[in-house]
């Protein structure tokens, strides 16, 4: 037998109306075309209750206890990689009435837990954490103009086809395979283009096309010819040089030619802890730079290389300064997570 239809509290309400105007149930009915018991144990809650609410259900008895609800929390959170039939498989070890993944699932979502992706980090060791904590701590006092002496560096690729980056489109359940709803992949990326860039104090400072692989011979010629350059111009004498720690950057070559730099008060190199992508603002800023360049769907490498200047120069400064306002809450949030990676969203 079919499940019958739960009367809504408006039509209910419209019954108790009508009921009081003066017409008979069957009338009622007919009008509202409703079955006539319908209307009877309608009126009949409304005089025994005084309300057109439903009335509250005992509802099927949960078949976990709370302790099973407890082991399944805990089991999930000691091991956040188990699945939903794994932790099924668990607790049915000790039951004699087996559980469905979709029950041991559904007690994850009550306490919160809900199965995503795992974002990609770099792995941290101990004393990865300890570095970047102590990093954080002597930078969290550091003014807005402190930042701004600072020039951001770094190296990205960026793909001629696609994009390692995500790509949201907004679509209809069924439209999943929409030609207008995928992102176009080729082999390779279709080409790319490997670029090197820096800003500060508000403005962006050179852009530079990285042809074939980037030795130390190639970053010790960026340095001279791009990096010092762009620090001069922007900032000023005696401005802090960020750079991550690739190998290629604390070579010897490079290593003597900044200290040589730094004696002469030219720079100062600031001390940046390994595996730390997360505190550089100049990630954000490359993810803006692709959005842009997505927009004007490059053909070729030519082409993204253009369409990547042409969009470097497009940057604004309140964008930019916006990305050196955050520092001091990069610093709270490293600090709050121990020298760990934080939630970058709410930063």
């Amino acid at each position: 037998m079919a499940r019958k239809r739960e009367l809504s509290s408006e039509t209910r309400q419209s019954i108790l109306v009508l009921r009081n105007e003066g017409y008979s149930m069957r009338e009622i009915a007919k009008k509202l075309k409703i079955s006539y018991n319908g209307v009877y144990y309608s009126l009949q809650r409304t005089a025994q209750t005084g309300s057109n609410q439903s009335r509250k259900r005992s509802g099927r008895p949960r078949c976990t206890t709370k302790q099973e609800d407890k082991h399944i929390r805990v089991s999930s959170l000691r091991n956040r990689r188990l699945t939903g039939p794994q932790l099924a498989s668990s607790l049915n070890s000790t039951r004699k009435t087996p559980v469905s993944t979709s029950t041991v699932k559904r007690r994850l979502r009550d306490f919160g837990l809900q199965g995503r992706v795992a974002k990609k980090k770099p792995y941290l060791r101990l004393a990865n954490k300890r570095k970047r904590l102590r990093w954080a701590k002597e930078h969290r006092h550091w003014t807005e103009e402190d930042w701004k002496k600072v020039l951001w560096t770094d190296e990205s690729k960026f793909e001629v086809f696609g994009s390692q980056r995500r790509t949201f489109v907004r679509r209809r359940t069924n439209e999943k395979m929409l030609e207008e709803c995928l992102t176009p992949s080729v082999k390779h990326g279709g080409g790319n283009v490997m670029v090197w860039g820096c800003f500060g104090a508000g403005k962006v400072g050179d852009l530079y096309r990285v042809k074939g692989i980037l030795n130390k011979e190639g970053y010790h010629s960026i340095l001279q010819r791009h990096a010092i350059p762009s620090g001069q111009r922007l900032i000023g004498a005696n401005f802090i040089l960020q750079q991550d720690n690739d190998p290629k950057h604390t070579s010897k070559l490079c290593k003597n030619y900044l200290q040589q730099k730094q004696a002469a008060g030219i720079l100062s190199v600031m001390e940046w802890p390994a595996q730390s992508p997360d505190l550089n603002p100049i990630e954000l800023l490359w993810e803006q730079l692709d959005r842009m360049v997505r927009q004007k769907c490059p053909s070729n490498q030519s082409n993204l290389w253009e369409l990547l200047l042409e969009a470097w120069g497009a940057i604004s400064p309140a964008y930019l300064n916006k990305l050196t306002a955050r520092m001091p809450k990069v610093c709270n949030a490293v600090i709050a997570a121990n020298g760990g990676f934080f939630d970058e969203s709410k930063v």
